[in-house]
């Protein structure tokens, strides 16, 4: 599940090498997931006190319409310093065959003028090109092997069955300045589908008895010097796309997403 980034959020947002998987491999589910956000107590927090807040992850489509993502995250850090918020919307559309991307990423600390990004990618020659209208009109050569958004979910989850516990990707979502490459490194966990442990959201409806894997996704960004990721996500994933038990971890601080409401929404025909 891909999580826009920002000061507070980071893809949360996440989960081929340009090319699609085979037809009908996997199935993700349109939903709608809410999420309620905490300090993480398990991690010391530096500077940080508290925090509160709600992230709403909406996916649409399938692979013959393609995907559309819509998130929503608002978080209100307690700090030494004071309140600080941060509110994050992205809206996305991905084809199913992962060679065409529409963005639009919008990021706002404390009600002041957002921050924003906006373009277009597309795969011409196997090469991923961007071409932004926001921060600035630019055209940026990512190259080759880059992975959009939904492509990295689907490949997570594809590893995820295979019993592959490494996952190494370049991904691309547009944010946040419509021009940087991530490289992750995903730790995969074996399935489970126990019951125990989870959010009444993660037992009803299509999610009951559905098998899911633990997944930790580190970031780092393509071409800085440093060794240590810029930031760690980890959740679990469901066979159909959905994640629960989230924590994105920013170093000097943690933040927990715990499902509080699940819908799982109409679906498209698609003959693929």
């Amino acid at each position: 599940m891909p999580f826009a980034r920002s000061v507070l959020a980071a893809a949360t947002i996440a989960l081929v090498g340009g090319t699609a998987l085979p037809a009908a491999a996997i199935q993700l589910t349109p939903h709608r997931a809410t999420y309620a956000i905490s300090l993480d107590g398990s991690k010391p927090a530096n500077r940080v006190n508290g925090a509160d807040g709600q992230i709403v992850y909406e996916l649409r489509g399938n692979p013959c319409a393609g995907y559309s993502v819509q998130l929503r995250q608002s978080t209100d850090l307690a700090t030494e310093g004071g309140q600080v918020n941060s509110a994050v919307s992205t809206a996305t559309w991905e084809d199913g065959d992962g060679n065409s991307y529409r963005f639009r990423v919008t990021n706002t600390l404390n009600g002041e003028t957002p921050e924003e990004a906006d373009g277009v990618a597309e795969r011409k020659d196997g090469r991923l090109v961007v071409k932004a209208t926001k921060p600035e009109a630019d055209t940026i050569q990512l190259g080759k092997n880059v992975m959009l958004p939904t492509q990295h979910v689907l490949r997570l989850i594809d590893s995820a069955e295979q019993g592959e516990p490494i996952l190494e990707a370049s991904v691309f979502d547009g944010s946040p300045d419509a021009k940087k490459v991530y490289d992750t490194l995903s730790v995969i966990g074996r399935g489970m589908s126990d019951p125990k442990g989870l959010e009444n959201a993660a037992t009803s409806g299509d999610l009951a008895g559905r098998t899911r894997y633990p997944v930790t996704v580190s970031y780092y960004e393509r071409g800085a010097a440093k060794e240590t990721p810029d930031y760690i996500i980890s959740f679990d994933i469901f066979d159909n796309g959905v994640s629960r038990n989230l924590k994105l971890d920013y170093g000097e601080f943690a933040l927990r997403g715990t499902l509080i409401s699940y819908e799982a929404l109409p679906k498209e025909e698609c003959a693929k």
